[in-house]
């Protein structure tokens, strides 16, 4: 039976061409085969690409740099009706991870009108970055952020586990307990569990809409209830210019992180020493050229005004997410990530020059910036007590990949040196972080997600403030649906001291 069921594995893998791989077994990057080119052929041929199988374990560099472009595409492809498959196959979520619901928001002031067979269209009200500063265009159009998540990621909220965290904390907060530690490790995330953030733009702010993938979108406008209310919402065409990916892999309950950029956003980086970015060009969305001001300040955060510190100067400080030596003069890549920045690159030229089909050249001007990872099948206590920020054998790091890895869309201000996706998204991680009298230290594969974590902060409260009876917040949305308006109005206190909570700690980390 096992050699039966490898043989099918075999012949299901060569048919979706993904990774070009003739077996599971572990091979240096050497004599490992890469279909990349092949994957391209066939989105340039079909305009159809098959999701990535991810029970397949990934035990290369290139495999993960195949395997993150694959999933990009498939995610961004359009489906039989039109609509893409993030939109599709994934359900649009807020930050608390509480599904997007026609309903809720046409009690919050929705117009009728800009809903269309029932169904609707992408919601933008999000629009501050993980560590609360906001990013604009040149005219100062704000970028917005939405949240897409498959039930492998959602369906564990209701797991033993989830619960079991969430019971303690609220016992935590409830008798201001001293133990301030949790550890539930029995529930991880399913294998082809997948969350992805995705930053956008107005398409009039863009230097060049023909090269951006652009939809509709309802956005709504930033006020005093920028969450609760959608009586100031408007359509407006929107376009892509960041893509965050989370997926958990075979053997990789932490998750592959991969990102991917617009090309025409902002320059790199040039040297570590003076100007690090020389740049006069007009030709980018996000860097102007003409603005006065030390292009330093363009990625390090005003903490009064929560924008970088100069606008419209924003670059990538770590081009292909990897380390550079900062005692030349130039940018001089560390010998250990020299071969996966080359890889990086080659996959962006290959794309470049592949994708050319009219239907799918769009997807040749993004740019797949880097993914990191840890150790394959590495023990889950490894993974729990290890340090996953810092890179594999330096003290308790677990990390391999692009380990200086941010996106300029999302993580403008989180570009220093050692930062990485693994900074915030830690199995060991806190819930009510800064604030020393309720911080609670949690080991869980679930606490990987800003989702997971949210929604079990706030259910935590609300169990320690109102009792089990009047906190299912597992029922869709039902929030609208209470009698008692003091009910809506303490989530939404609490649902906004837990996103200044997580501010202030990203804040922290930048002062590091």
């Amino acid at each position: 039976m096992k050699s039966k069921f490898k043989k099918m594995m075999l012949l299901s893998i060569t048919t979706a061409t993904l990774l070009g791989l003739t077996s599971c077994k572990k091979e240096p990057y050497s004599t490992a085969k890469t279909s990349l080119a092949s994957i391209f052929e066939d989105y340039n041929k079909n305009n159809e690409i098959k999701n990535t199988v991810d029970t397949i374990v990934l035990n290369n560099d290139q495999m993960f740099v195949d395997w993150s472009w694959q999933k990009f595409l498939w995610l961004t492809s359009n489906s039989d009706d039109n609509v893409p498959v993030f939109m599709k196959e994934l359900k649009q979520v807020n930050d608390f991870g509480e599904e997007i619901k026609i309903d809720p928001l046409k009690k919050k002031g929705l117009p009728s009108s800009y809903i269309k067979d029932g169904k609707l269209p992408l919601i933008l009200d999000l629009y501050q970055q993980a560590d609360g500063t906001k990013l604009s265009s040149k005219s100062n159009s704000l970028v917005r952020y939405s949240i897409h998540a498959n039930d492998g990621i959602l369906e564990m909220f209701k797991s033993d586990d989830a619960s079991s965290i969430i019971s303690q904390a609220a016992e935590i907060l409830k008798h201001d307990s001293l133990k301030r530690s949790i550890r539930e490790s029995k529930n991880q995330y399913p294998v082809g569990a997948t969350e992805i953030k995705i930053a956008w733009i107005e398409t009039s702010q863009v230097v060049d809409s023909t090269k951006t993938f652009n939809i509709t979108a309802i956005v709504n406008q930033p006020n005093e209830n920028f969450y609760e209310n959608y009586k100031n919402a408007e359509l407006k065409r929107m376009s892509m210019i960041g893509f965050h990916i989370f997926t958990v892999t075979a053997e990789h309950p932490e998750g592959v992180w991969s990102t991917f950029d617009q090309r025409d956003l902002a320059p790199d980086r040039t040297s570590f020493h003076g100007d690090p970015v020389n740049s006069k060009s007009d030709k980018y969305t996000l860097f102007d050229g003409n603005a006065v001001g030390n292009t330093e300040d363009g990625i390090i955060q005003d903490k009064t005004t929560l924008t970088p510190k100069v606008k419209n100067k924003v670059f990538q400080s770590n081009p292909e997410g990897v380390r550079y030596s900062q005692a030349s003069q130039g940018m001089e890549v560390i010998k250990e990530d020299k071969d996966f920045a080359t890889m990086i690159k080659s996959s962006n030229e290959l794309a470049k020059k592949a994708l050319t089909n009219d239907k799918v050249k769009i997807w040749a001007n993004y740019k797949f910036v880097g993914s990191i990872w840890s150790k394959t099948n590495a023990p889950i206590n490894e993974l729990l007590d290890g340090d996953l920020s810092k890179p594999y054998g330096t003290g308790n790091g677990q990390s391999f990949g692009s380990l200086n890895l941010a996106n300029i869309t999302m993580e403008t201000t989180f570009q220093k040196e050692g930062m990485n996706c693994f900074t915030c998204h830690s199995m060991n991680n806190n819930l009510y972080r800064t604030n020393t009298s309720k911080k609670i230290n949690v080991k869980s594969p679930l606490i990987s997600s800003h989702l997971f974590e949210k929604y079990a902060e706030l259910k935590a409260a609300l169990l320690a403030s109102q009792g089990a009876a009047k906190t299912n917040i597992h029922k869709e949305l039902d929030i609208d649906k209470r009698k008692s308006s003091n009910n809506i109005d303490e989530i939404n206190m609490f649902k906004n001291s837990i996103r200044e909570s997580s501010r202030e700690e990203a804040r922290e980390l930048l002062k590091k």
